[in-house]
């Protein structure tokens, strides 16, 4: 399975969403978020979790033109479900 990628120029501070209603029953709901970018220069900011909907939101900042980073959210669910999901952010100045 290959990696999302997604573009954004370094001024530009944008919202990705994770929708994790594919992955969680009914009865269970998106509680927490550890993150991590590699290589650093990329900032991630707040993470929002809408437990109604099951999306997880990260807002992400900055970041040098011609990097291409890789962003890990590991969200662990209320009822002990643990999902990895990553994704690439590629900084180009357009």
């Amino acid at each position: 399975m290959s990696i999302p990628i997604f573009d954004k120029q370094p001024g530009e501070t944008l919202d990705y969403d994770v929708d994790m209603s594919e992955f969680l029953p009914s009865t269970d709901t998106p509680a927490s978020v550890t993150k991590a970018v590699n290589p650093s220069g990329l900032s991630l900011g707040t993470t929002a979790i809408n437990a109604s909907t099951k999306v997880v939101k990260q807002w992400i900042s900055g970041g040098a033109a011609g990097t291409t980073y890789k962003v890990t959210l590991t969200i662990t669910s209320t009822e002990g479900r643990i999902k990895e999901v990553e994704f690439k952010i590629r900084v180009k100045e357009l």
